[in-house]
């Protein structure tokens, strides 16, 4: 069973129903500041990766054309239909586009192609006359959009090759821009998506273009990006001595952040009347992947591929015989926290298992209940009589269970290094240790 919503209307609406994310707030934050804007401006929303950016981009723009009237807990129904009557809205994804020719014209032939054909491939806006004598004007008659610009044939590289210079791209533009405002709304909000991820001379490229020549007071820009990211394609473009978040800075009109505050929600939300909800070994998991502040995507990652592991981790317990406790500790700690900094640190996940990087167990065992309760546990399987010395001690209470802490600790550490080193390096291994290697090697794999 693979886990995590699917980008659709339908989750969409859910996801706004129930507020899994608590996020209903942000978006009626940007409802407020996108009506309160009176001339251009270029909005950059910044995440990290796998926040959940598209997501919240994808339900503003269903927000402004969902013609269903409903109330959603935390957005203010005035607000949203006085932006709704105000502007019309155009999602653009720039990493799907990445391969155009030309990254203005790209976003430009994606533009027309969005508004002016209707669901049966028909050139229906009465505004089209005009708009194809821009188009045969700038390119010399060449380009007929009736005949040529949606027909099969035709893609946006032939407009490229017939558009050559600036100011015909920008008249060209404007007066697409000002037909369509004519014939729908007062203003245009594109959303311009995934630019992180494009090539960088493709990002540059649209990034410079609209701030110079989609200067109008009618259009606003929402930009979804990874700021440091999108700084490190500055500096591959414009080499390393540029200070790409300087450039960033004076691009953006406003800097807005998606918080990531989201994520314990959303993990307790998730699973929820799925086959895994009532599992045993959920909770371990979702307090690691809390404690490594997991973005969703990663998340969902993490627990899909933990998911596919329990065979194979229920495949050790078989050859374990009087030694369970081992098993408890790779099903619960160990493999979780490995695939856990597969995902989020990879030069981590490789000292891990490694056995060089113990210390990454320590904060969980010693800030987080359910850890320490697992660790005695595994510990007293181990050796029943473990705490038997310290408790005949003529000690205080709270030195006594300092002192079970640091044993917990040692013991911990011996299971950690007999299993990631001595494992690794026996030349004749037991079963279970052959196991656990054919679980490392599937870890290793996955991406």
């Amino acid at each position: 069973m693979e886990i995590g919503l699917k980008l659709n209307e339908e989750n969409i609406t859910l996801t706004l129903e129930m507020n899994y994310l608590y996020r209903n707030c942000y978006l009626n934050g940007l409802i407020n500041i996108l009506n309160n804007i009176n001339d251009s401006k270029i909005i950059a929303l910044d995440g990290d990766w796998g926040s959940g950016k598209t997501w919240f981009l994808k339900t503003l723009e269903y927000l402004m054309t969902n013609s269903k009237k409903k109330d959603y807990k935390d957005i203010d129904s005035d607000k949203l239909n006085q932006l709704k009557e105000a502007y019309m809205v155009f999602y653009y994804n720039a990493w799907e586009n990445d391969d155009a020719p030309s990254a203005l014209l790209s976003l430009f032939y994606k533009l027309v192609n969005d508004t002016y054909l209707d669901s049966e491939n028909k050139v229906t806006s009465g505004a089209i006359k005009l708009f194809n004598n821009i188009i045969k004007y700038a390119t010399a008659g060449v380009v007929d959009i009736k005949h040529d610009f949606f027909s099969e044939e035709w893609d946006n590289k032939q407009l490229t090759d017939n558009i050559q210079t600036s100011e015909e791209i920008k008249k060209i533009f404007k007066e697409a821009i000002k037909e369509l405002l004519a014939e729908n709304k007062n203003k245009m909000l594109i959303i311009i998506d995934e630019i992180d991820r494009c090539k960088p001379t493709f990002a540059i490229d649209l990034l410079e273009n609209i701030k110079h020549f989609y200067d109008d007071d009618r259009i606003v820009f929402i930009v979804g990006t990874n700021n440091r990211q999108l700084s490190s394609l500055v500096k591959k473009v414009y080499g390393d001595k540029y200070d790409g978040s300087t450039y960033l800075d004076k691009f953006f009109d406003i800097n807005l952040e998606l918080p990531n505050n989201y994520m314990e929600t959303y993990i307790d939300k998730i699973l929820k009347g799925t086959p895994l909800d009532n599992n045993n070994y959920i909770p371990y998991y979702n307090e690691i992947a809390k404690h490594y502040s997991l973005t969703m995507r990663e998340y969902n990652r993490y627990i899909n591929s933990l998911n596919l592991l329990q065979d194979s981790i229920e495949d050790i317990k078989g050859v374990f015989g009087n030694v369970s406790y081992l098993h408890c500790a790779i099903k619960f700690l160990f493999l979780p926290l490995a695939l856990c900094l597969k995902i989020s640190d990879k030069g981590k996940y490789y000292d891990f298992i490694s056995g060089n990087l113990f210390e990454e167990i320590l904060p969980l065992v010693n800030t987080n209940k359910l850890f320490e309760n697992l660790s005695r546990y595994i510990c007293k399987q181990k050796d029943d009589n473990i705490f038997n010395d310290i408790e005949q001690l003529e000690i205080p209470e709270n030195a006594k269970e300092e002192k079970q802490k640091e044993m917990i600790i040692k013991t911990l550490k011996e299971i950690y290094i007999d299993l990631f080193v001595n494992c690794l390096n026996d030349t004749e291994k037991d079963d279970y240790k052959a196991n656990l290697i054919k679980i490392l090697d599937i870890i290793s794999m996955m991406k």
